[in-house]
């Protein structure tokens, strides 16, 4: 289906997209943390609570929330990597034309949008049932 180039791109975008969408959701649980510390201690939330019923429902939300700012990022970050490699060059003057380069570019973005409407449809709503429930217990 898919052809080695197309692969090869895709491999890499998206996991340069998953790659800084997890240091972004890392730092920002890491500033979370260190914000509400003191009402987990106050109110004597236990760790898996906070853990399971927190922040794995408090993830997807920011996850979808700055997915579309990362897709944009990682494309301008790894387009400019292959740009100077030099790989784009090679793949152009191998015959490949610019609109077919561009074809693995509209397949990931088309996966992006299918796991943005999947969090948004079926995963956010019950996790944010869920993370409500702790706050008005624990916050």
């Amino acid at each position: 289906m898919f052809k080695i180039l197309d692969r090869y791109i895709m491999k890499k975008f998206l996991g340069t997209f998953f790659y800084s969408l997890v240091l972004l959701i890392s730092i920002i649980i890491v500033f979370d943390i260190q914000e509400k510390l003191d009402d987990f201690i106050e109110k004597k939330a236990p760790f898996e609570a906070i853990l399971f019923d927190y922040y794995l429902n408090f993830a997807p939300y920011y996850a979808n929330m700055f997915m579309f700012l990362f897709i944009f990022i990682s494309v301008i970050f790894f387009t400019s990597k292959l740009a100077g490699n030099s790989e784009i060059i090679a793949i152009l003057s191998a015959g490949v034309s610019f609109r077919r380069l561009l074809v693995p570019y509209l397949e990931s973005a088309a996966i992006l949008a299918a796991l943005s409407f999947f969090l948004s449809a079926y995963v956010i709503p019950p996790a944010n049932e869920i993370r409500l429930k702790f706050e008005n217990i624990y916050i």
